[in-house]
């Protein structure tokens, strides 16, 4: 157990190093944006990942330290499965489960970036934790922890209702209907609700909208493209891996971790489904991973299979934190660039006041690298939480607008008989405009 611990230990101490190093990328920069605007949810999702940037305020002189909160919530998560997995499998599985999480490209390197997933992968774990417990001794406390876990599971990412199905799902194929001690599972239901119930007011209090975003984001395309779900089955077995792929499917799986199979490939499932009305995003299955990975190591030769798994991707780590610190190597690749792009806009725009960007990417950035506000131009881009601030349109009868070149502008400017010309263009496809109205 001293093992690991120190393993544990370690990959935090390497995790919180790398998270202060890296500078934020655009969508965390949004998110962080929320912190400062709190608010009991938002409309592109809950508000957990808000509350966690709020708690590392304190840590900005510190580099990117501000990540720090979300970063150690969520390697929490991996000590969690540790505890349940120990009291079922020997330690030896447990270190390779570890080690599989360690060197997900998701849960391992992924869990530097600090975005909605970060917080619900936490309570997933913690959920099934607090499950186990529920079978086990089947007392009030256990039903309760259960409800709280999913609650704020919830107010992390809504995909954590996939956690509800599975559990039925599990009763109903294991006929497991006599375990649950059902006098304390409106309990359960009491406490979810309770602790969601940021969420639940923010949406009633603003026509549902989230909801529906997350619902027309999820099923949004009238007409079927093969490559939607040929691309998803791909990614997920190249992004689990083929190998643990394989073990988490042959694996024996004991009776008391029966649940694990419903935890695992419920959310894979659910989300092939959607693949067919829509594209689906590599990171949406994420909750799936660490129930994978707990049915691999079942499979006896996970245990000397996990090391082509952690030279693989350790090969792809290295590569990725390379490419993010050597300038010569980042610029190859637009994305990687990206976030060091806007550190150099926001010191070559700080001068122009106010300021505004064309998206809440741009906006975003260039208000966490120079600390003063930027709104997004309303209507500019697609409506998000930015198109809700007083401040998207301009007060005054002078502004400036960064956007990248090509991009076009909203219908309103002229229609206020605004008129703009160009004072500056930044590497490497920025330009500057100055607007200004009689």
């Amino acid at each position: 157990m001293k093992d690991l611990k120190r393993l544990w230990l370690i990959s935090l101490f390497v995790k919180l190093i790398l998270a202060a190093l890296l500078p934020l990328s655009a969508d965390e920069a949004y998110y962080w944006v929320w912190s400062h605007r709190l608010q009991l949810s938002y409309f592109d999702h809950p508000p957990m990942v808000a509350w966690l940037f709020y708690l590392g305020h304190f840590l900005e002189p510190l580099l990117n330290s501000v990540r720090w909160p979300a970063v150690l919530l969520g390697h929490c998560g991996i000590w969690v499965g540790v505890e349940l997995l120990r009291k079922h499998i020997d330690l030896e599985k447990v270190r390779v489960w570890i080690y599989l999480v360690l060197f997900s490209p998701l849960l391992g390197f992924g869990s530097l970036i600090v975005t909605p997933d970060l917080p619900v992968i936490f309570f997933w774990i913690l959920s099934i934790y607090c499950f186990d417990l529920v079978l086990q001794k089947k007392d009030l406390k256990s039903y309760a922890a259960l409800g709280c876990a999913l609650g704020l599971g919830f107010c992390a990412k809504y995909h954590i209702v996939l956690f509800v199905p599975a559990i039925l799902l599990y009763l109903v194929f294991e006929r497991k209907w006599r375990e649950v001690n059902w006098k304390y599972v409106p309990v359960t239901l009491l406490t979810g609700l309770l602790f969601c119930l940021p969420v639940i007011l923010w949406n009633y209090q603003n026509d549902f909208q989230s909801f529906r975003f997350q619902l027309d984001h999820g099923f949004e395309r009238p007409d079927y493209k093969a490559e939607w779900t040929i691309s998803y089955v791909i990614a997920q077995i190249l992004i689990i891996f083929p190998w643990v792929f394989w073990s988490a499917l042959r694996a024996k799986v004991p009776a008391p971790l029966r649940y694990l199979i419903y935890f695992a490939w419920f959310p894979l499932i659910f989300f092939f489904g959607t693949s067919f009305k829509a594209l689906v995003e590599a990171n949406w299955p994420i909750i799936a991973y660490p129930a994978v990975f707990m049915l691999a190591v079942l499979y006896p030769r996970m245990q000397q299979w996990y090391r082509y798994y952690v030279g693989f991707f350790g090969l792809l780590i290295t590569l990725a934190v390379s490419m993010l610190f050597i300038p010569s190597l980042r610029n190859m690749d637009p994305k990687v660039s990206e976030p060091f792009d806007y550190q150099k806009l926001a010191k070559e725009t700080v001068e122009y006041q106010p300021l505004y960007g064309n998206s809440y990417q741009m906006s975003s950035s260039l208000w966490y690298f120079s600390k003063t506000p930027v709104f997004k131009l309303s209507g500019i881009s697609r409506y998000d939480y930015f198109d809700t601030f007083p401040e998207a349109k301009p007060q005054g009868n002078k502004f400036y607008l960064v956007k990248r070149e090509g991009n076009g502008l909203p219908q309103w400017l002229s229609e206020q008989q605004w008129t703009y010309q160009e004072i500056k263009r930044v590497a490497p496809d920025f330009v500057v405009l100055e607007f200004t109205r009689p």
